[in-house]
Formats: structure tokens, sequence, C-alpha cells
């Protein structure tokens, strides 16, 4: 995963933010980086959201637990502007 963050400085905060090249990091959960298939869906939704990196939003649904699968629709509506509240069940 080194090939796909990198340690930047941040002028204005005076600090050093990870910076993560999602293209490269798509790359690695589908050839050689060893994760989960809901791992791997999430990178991948993630990495479509910034980049542009296409994704098979069927497969991704069908491989998402409960949490994921809320946080992945929250991403996704905060992408779009939109700030919901997405709750699983049991949690508040």
């Amino acid at each position: 995963m080194r090939l796909a963050v990198r340690l930047e400085w941040e002028p204005f905060r005076g600090r050093h933010v990870a910076v993560v090249d999602f293209a490269a990091a798509a790359e690695a959960v589908q050839g050689w980086m060893a994760c989960s298939a809901g791992e791997r869906q999430v990178l991948l939704v993630a990495a479509s959201i910034a980049e542009g990196v296409p994704v098979d939003l069927r497969e991704a649904a069908l491989s998402l637990d409960s949490v994921s699968a809320a946080l992945v629709a929250r991403a996704i509506c905060r992408a779009a502007g939109r700030r919901v509240q997405v709750v699983t069940e049991g949690r508040p």
C-alpha cells in the first residue's frame, strides 16, 4: 500500500497529511493486496467517488455487510452534496 499512500506537508495547518492515490489503491486490491471481498468493494467505491475508477455496484452491494453498506451509502450521499443519517439495525 506504500505506493498508494504518501505523506505530504499541509502548509495552511502546519501538519503532515496522508494523501491517497485511489487509482493505485484500486489497482492493488484487484491484484496483489490481500483483503476481504467487502474491504475490496469499499475501497473500489471510494476510488470511484474520488477518481472515477469504474465499480460494479451490484458486486459491491452483494459483498458488503450492513455496517459497510451504510458507510458506503453515506459516502455516496456526501459526494452528491447531501448530508444524511444512515442507520444500521440496532445502531442509533
